[in-house]
Order: structure tokens, then sequence, then C-alpha cells
């Protein structure tokens, strides 16, 4: 942290999220992310929520392997999230609460949606890779067969 209120610098902040500048110009560029903090001519400040912002979009990107359209998608409800929870908070009438809960569930929907997308893709490239290794264990079986190819156990054993 500096002593500008807790705002850190792109490249602070970048060192500490093991990203580059170039991606979070990137993210920005992208609508992912909003700077706390932009003056013409000076790099960007970033607040404690920015650094929260970014971490996600890193997890997301990387751990779990999300596009940037599928970011921004759940980055967008998170805010649409917080909005319903402040109204629900607000809210004594009990059909106004249920109107926001209801909203709230079709937008974990949406969420849980674009999360089985993902999971059916990765399945998906599972298990053509499980293909891929049976073809070969087949081919290797046949030249075995054949007496091509020592059987693996053979080498081993040498």
């Amino acid at each position: 942290m500096d002593e500008q209120g807790g705002l850190r610098a792109i490249g602070a902040v970048a060192r500490e999220l093991g990203l580059t500048a170039r991606a979070i110009r990137y993210y920005e560029e992208y609508g992912l992310l909003r700077p706390a903090v932009r003056v013409k001519g000076a790099d960007r400040l970033f607040d404690e929520s920015d650094v929260q912002r970014l971490a996600e979009i890193k997890r997301l990107r990387e751990v779990i392997g999300f596009s940037l359209a599928e970011i921004k998608e759940l980055l967008d409800t998170d805010e649409v999230r917080a909005r319903l929870r402040t109204d629900f908070q607000g809210a004594a009438d009990p059909v106004e609460r249920a109107r926001i809960i209801r909203q709230a569930i079709g937008l974990a929907e949406r969420r849980l949606s674009i999360v089985e997308q993902k999971l059916a893709q990765v399945a998906s490239v599972r298990e053509e890779e499980q293909a891929r290794l049976a073809r070969l264990r087949g081919m290797l079986a046949d030249e075995e067969r054949r007496g091509a190819v020592e059987p693996a156990s053979n080498q081993e054993a040498r």
C-alpha cells in the first residue's frame, strides 16, 4: 500500500497478483475492471476492491478456464447480486422480498448454467483424450500381438 489512502499503482498490483500490467490494462479495456482512480497521463490506481476483483478474474481465467466473455457475465451478475441484496435488506413487504428472491434465483440459475456449460466443455475434452489414449493402447496391443514390439512388461524387467 502507498500513502494515497490505500491506493496502489498498476505495477504493484500486477506484481502482487502475478499478472502483467498489460493484462490488467486489457481487462480494463474489455470492461472487466474499472480502476478506483485514473489520472490522465498517470498510472491507474487500484483500491482493495479492485485488487480483489482482479484476483477473481485471475482465478476464473487460470484455474477454471473461463473465457473473458464468461468472466464478464459472471462479474456483471455479481453487481446485480449486490444490488438485489441491498434491495432485499431495504424491503419490508413480503411480496416485494419474494419478488427480489425470485430475481436472485434466476440470477443464480444463470450463473450455474455458465458453470455447467464450462464443465460440459471440459468433460468433452476429457472424453476425447480418453478415447485417444484407448486407441493408442489398442494399437500398442495389436503391435505387441504381431511381435513387432516387446511387451512393456518384458522391457521393464531389463
